[in-house]
């Protein structure tokens, strides 16, 4: 059973999309176990979030699911959160649980209603900032200093200091107070919540039998086959920027049944895939000629 601080956090995490211009759905099946909370949509960016009071919680099929899902809608992911692991989550900081950002309700409302981005990333339990190349260079010029005289000054080798100006680069909260005092804020680069949380997920072997059937049924050139666990979708078919949402009803019922179809249409209408259900595997020779037509096949 759900807690009244998660259903609280839910509600706060749908206002804050809401207040910034998106179109958001509660999405609630299945009951146990989902990969997904909110979908959200405004123009063509869309967000897929899972809230949980402890991102410890999120399970790794959720996760998988969450990549997938991404992928296959062009859609960014976040997990909304309390507490990482044992303890309470800072505000200013963005904690990182198998590649996927994650993120407290104070700090989402700074990005998304006042346009705050993130410094800091805890990584493993280490807080980082990322070097921004181009303008620690710049602003070393601007200075008068040489890469040996910065080095010295904030007790790093000069190879580190090559490195920050010519890679991506992160650094310890412990030697960007010292860059910080020295160069300014300006040479840190911003933690982008939307545009850095897009996956691309390479295709991996798929279970679903009737997932494999109706793509193999499609027969078409480059179509990608993302198979879903954890979410009223069972799957979908991609191709560019084109998706169909395949939703298996075979042996549900009822309410069930009714829960399932609801929520896999809110999922399709704010991430714009053509639904499918399939409440017969004998229909798929049929459906084939419907999924063609939407890929302009």
């Amino acid at each position: 059973m759900r807690s009244r601080a998660l259903d609280e956090l839910t509600e706060e995490t749908l206002d804050i999309l809401s207040r910034a211009g998106f179109i958001v759905r509660e999405i609630n099946y299945p009951k146990e176990g989902r990969s997904v909370d909110i979908v959200g949509g405004s123009g063509d960016r869309k967000i897929i979030l899972k809230v949980v009071y402890n991102s410890a919680r999120v399970g790794r099929r959720e996760i998988d699911d969450l990549k997938k899902l991404s992928a296959t809608y062009k859609a960014s992911v976040l997990i909304v959160s309390e507490k990482y692991w044992r303890s309470e989550m800072e505000d200013d900081v963005v904690y990182v649980r198998n590649d996927i950002y994650v993120v407290n309700k104070n700090l989402l409302r700074n990005y998304f209603l006042r346009n705050n981005k993130p410094l800091i990333i805890n990584l493993r339990g280490t807080y980082l900032l990322r070097i921004d190349n181009k303008s620690f260079a710049r602003r070393r010029i601007e200075l008068g200093l040489s890469r040996s005289e910065v080095a010295n000054k904030l007790n790093v080798s000069k190879e580190t200091i090559y490195q920050y100006e010519t890679k991506r680069s992160m650094t310890s909260i412990q030697t960007a107070i010292k860059i910080a005092d020295l160069m300014g804020e300006d040479v840190f680069e911003e933690v982008d919540l939307m545009n850095e949380s897009v996956f691309d997920q390479p295709e991996v072997p798929v279970e679903n039998k009737v997932l494999n059937k109706l793509a193999e049924a499609v027969s078409i050139k480059r179509l990608k086959v993302f198979e879903f666990s954890t979410t009223p979708v069972d799957g979908a078919l991609v191709k560019d920027d084109k998706s169909v949402s395949i939703v298996q009803l075979a042996g549900y019922t009822g309410e069930e049944r009714e829960l399932k179809t609801e929520n896999a249409v809110k999922m399709s209408s704010i991430t714009k895939s053509a639904p499918l259900f399939i409440d017969d595997e004998k229909k798929i020779e049929k459906l084939k000629y419907a999924v063609r037509e939407i890929f302009g096949e």
